[in-house]
Formats: C-alpha cells, sequence, structure tokens
C-alpha cells in the first residue's frame, strides 16, 4: 500500500496532489511542466516536499509533522528514469546487479529480468553499444533487480521511437502480471495510460482536475481539458438550454444536441459537448436521427487504411467536426473533398464536461 499527500512551492509555481493505492498501477498523466516528475522525486526522496506525507506498507518514508526524511538508500524504491541513468562505465549485467541488496542472489535476480527483457545476448555489452530500446530495457531491470517496495516510471519510453515504444508498451502490459507492488506511472502518452493503468490522476499545473478509476476518466472525464488531453477530437463550447429525465438539450453555435440524462448541470450553464470522432456516425440512410448534421468535406488525411475526415461547419459560429471513415467508406460513397454528407452524433455518445 502506498499512501502520500505532496506539496511543493516554488515562485511561480505549487503542487498539491495526493493518492492511496495498493498493487495497482497509477498513471499520473498530464502535460509537460503540471508538476508529474516533481512527484515522482519527492516520492523518491529526490526533492523534500514542503509539506505532506508518503507512507508505504505502513512505514513513513517521510512526514513533515513528525520530522521524518528517509534516506534515498533505506526507501526501496525502484525508480526508471526518463533518460536512463545507466552507469557508462558498467556493462549490461553490472547496471541491473548495482542496487540488489548484498544478501539476496544477485546473479539469479539478474538473470530473470535479462531473461525477460530479452537481454541475454547484451550481458556483457555496454550502455553505449546499446539502442534506446535495449538502453530502457536495462534501466527498468534495474530498478526491479533490487526487489523495490514501489516503482516509479518516469515516462519511460518517451524518447523511443513509435515501433520500439509499442513493443515496451506490451512489455511493461505483460510486466503487471510479475508485479505485486504499487506502480507510479508518468506519462504524458494517452494511449499508454489507457494501456498501463488502473487508477490515473490528471494534473493541471500542480493541481489534481481528476482522479479516479482509469475506466472512468477516460468513458467520462468531468473536464474538457481533459478530454482534450485524452484524445477527444470534437470539443464544443455551447450552453445549456434545457434538462429534462429524458436528456440535456445543449445549444452550440447555433446547432442544438441531445446528450443523455446528466445530474450535474441546469439550464443556462456553460458546457462543453465532447465527442471522440469514431462516435461521430456517417448517414448513408433516409432513416431520422437525434443530432444529424448536414455539412461538407474540407479535408482528408489518410492514416494507415483509415483517414481523419474535418468536416466545415454547417452555418456561421457552428464548430467544425471530425470524423474517421476507412478507405472502404470513402470509395463505397465517392466521399471527397467538396463532398456532401450527413453525419450523427448519439446522445450517449456525448459527454457534457465543465
Amino acid at each position: 500500500m502506498l499512501e502520500f499527500t505532496l506539496k511543493k512551492h516554488y515562485r511561480n509555481f505549487a503542487l498539491n496532489v495526493e493518492a492511496k493505492i495498493g498493487a495497482d498501477w497509477l498513471v499520473l498523466l498530464a502535460p509537460s511542466g503540471a508538476g508529474k516528475s516533481l512527484t515522482l522525486n519527492m516520492l523518491a526522496g529526490l526533492v523534500r516536499p514542503d509539506d505532506g506525507r508518503v507512507q508505504v506498507n505502513g512505514e513513513l518514508l517521510f512526514d513533515k509533522a513528525a520530522g521524518v526524511d528517509m534516506p534515498i538508500r533505506r526507501r526501496r524504491i525502484g525508480y526508471a528514469f526518463q533518460q536512463y541513468g545507466l552507469f557508462p562505465h558498467l556493462n549490461v549485467e553490472a547496471n541491473i546487479a548495482y542496487g540488489i541488496p548484498p544478501a539476496a542472489d544477485a546473479q539469479a535476480e539478474v538473470m530473470r529480468w535479462l531473461r525477460f527483457f530479452h537481454l541475454v545476448d547484451k550481458r556483457t555489452a555496454y550502455p553505449g553499444e546499446l539502442s534506446g530500446g535495449q538502453q530502457q530495457r536495462v534501466a527498468l531491470a534495474r530498478a526491479l533487480a533490487s526487489a523495490p517496495r514501489i516503482l516509479l516510471l518516469d515516462e519511460p519510453l518517451s524518447a523511443l521511437d513509435p515501433p520500439i515504444r509499442e513493443g515496451l508498451q506490451r512489455e511493461l502490459a505483460a510486466l503487471k502480471g510479475e508485479l505485486s507492488i504499487p506502480v507510479v506511472l508518468v506519462t504524458h502518452d494517452f494511449h499508454e495510460a489507457q494501456l498501463l493503468g488502473d487508477r490515473m490522476i490528471v494534473l493541471d499545473q500542480g493541481r489534481v482536475v481528476e482522479a479516479g478509476a482509469k475506466e472512468d476518466i477516460f468513458a467520462r472525464p468531468r473536464r474538457h481539458e481533459t478530454a482534450s488531453f485524452l484524445g477527444v477530437e470534437n470539443v464544443m463550447a455551447g450552453r445549456v438550454q434545457g434538462v429534462t429525465r429524458g436528456g440535456v438539450t445543449v445549444e452550440v453555435g447555433g446547432l442544438t444536441f441531445r446528450a443523455r440524462p446528466g445530474g450535474r448541470f441546469a439550464a443556462g450553464d456553460k458546457v462543453y459537448c465532447c465527442v471522440r470522432a469514431q462516435d461521430v456516425r456517417l448517414v448513408v440512410d433516409k432513416k431520422r436521427r437525434p443530432n444529424s448534421i448536414g455539412t461538407t468535406v474540407s479535408h482528408i488525411d489518410p492514416r494507415e487504411g483509415t483517414n481523419r475526415v474535418l468536416l466545415a461547419p454547417p452555418k456561421k459560429g457552428a464548430p467544425q467536426l471530425v470524423i474517421w471513415l476507412d478507405d472502404y467508406v470513402l470509395g463505397r460513397y465517392g466521399i471527397h473533398v467538396g463532398s456532401r454528407v450527413n453525419v450523427w452524433l448519439p446522445p450517449e455518445r456525448i459527454m457534457l464536461c465543465e
């Protein structure tokens, strides 16, 4: 169990974050400068908090009020840094063995992680002889070989090329079945957060704006900034016109949308209608559907068999929409730039955000 409350103040920045997790993967998701890495550094003891406490399995690592500040070497925290942090004068085997406790079977532990991360054939190589993906594997192996009580991962895959990053994401997903300790993962990649996280904290300038189970935040973010950060392409400012048992009616740039019932909004409230591009549906028949819009294709961006299609605002002041259409659909219905199309937004797919 990991519990922490951390506060840190600088001249133009203040961080205030807290969490309580068991053997889960907690994702800190936020853009650069929001306080993610600072949170990890305070947990590890590299930066002293101005206030708060850190407790692991009932043992205090830091408590400002009680005057507790356990030295880094005694905290037993595994830390994989964004820039690897390997010792250039040590080979792979020696790097992994560096933090292993004296009483442990170092050779067996090193071999365990060499095998897990497919590094057996690189055991005598030095960091300068490795690719970026191999260096990151060594850094992860070193953090795990020390038998940590918690594991901290600071954007461990951000510097890697997409194919290598995707491979390591799968390896980290497999790692979840090997560990029974709290893991705190810092990332700004929402796909990575979705794949690896159990719980999530979304930070904005040092402040927690969303916290909870990953599934809940991805399915129904409370704030439109979170929706945008999670990759929701259509974020449209509007105002609530009415609320009934049947749903919420919102005016957006001269268009009227009906969303599913939502308890926290009232008539007159400013609201954002957030819709993922894959949830915007193309109309190909004459059936009447809610939230239907007639518009024009303004741009088509091909993406490996599918296409990101931009739809022009149907009237002045209305929002531009984004929809995903695969190659077959474009060919089947003869859709091209300038085509007139009809789309609709299923009410249950509209997320109403603050």
